[in-house]
């Protein structure tokens, strides 16, 4: 798939977080903060309930780009969560070409990148930097 300026990749959704997901990823990442998993922990945070690991947005964020251009081709990535995503939450990105730049491989493309909840609130938002080899 050739990109240009202004394209915009394909959506990927979530299914909804739900808190075995949200229990196994503490556990995978050694995580011993109980606002994860504990709704009293997180009640006194001034949380609804558990929250999910940021890693969900950071790696759906780039699923979305590394889906679209090949893992191989994504030289940067970078995303800051930007609110809590709860279980029961469905996330949806967005991931829009905004800056080509010509490089001595092909193009460098920038891509601006957005996550957000089923409700609209943005929960992630950052950039990705592709690499899109020239055409020969």
């Amino acid at each position: 798939m050739r990109l240009s300026v202004g394209d915009t990749l394909p959506e990927v959704e979530t299914p909804p977080i739900d808190r075995l997901r949200i229990a196994y990823m503490a556990v995978s990442m050694r995580d011993p903060n109980l606002v994860h998993v504990e709704d009293e922990v997180a009640a006194r945070s001034g949380l609804r309930s558990v929250i999910a690991h940021g890693t969900f947005v950071v790696s759906y964020a780039g699923a979305a780009v590394s889906r679209a251009v090949g893992v191989d081709a994504v030289r940067v990535l970078k995303v800051d969560v930007t609110a809590p995503v709860f279980p029961g939450d469905v996330l949806r990105t967005r991931a829009v070409v905004t800056r080509s730049e010509p490089v001595e491989e092909g193009e460098m493309l920038t891509v601006d990148l957005s996550v957000t909840r089923h409700d609209g609130t943005e929960v992630g938002r950052g950039s990705a930097s592709v690499l899109q080899q020239a055409v020969t």
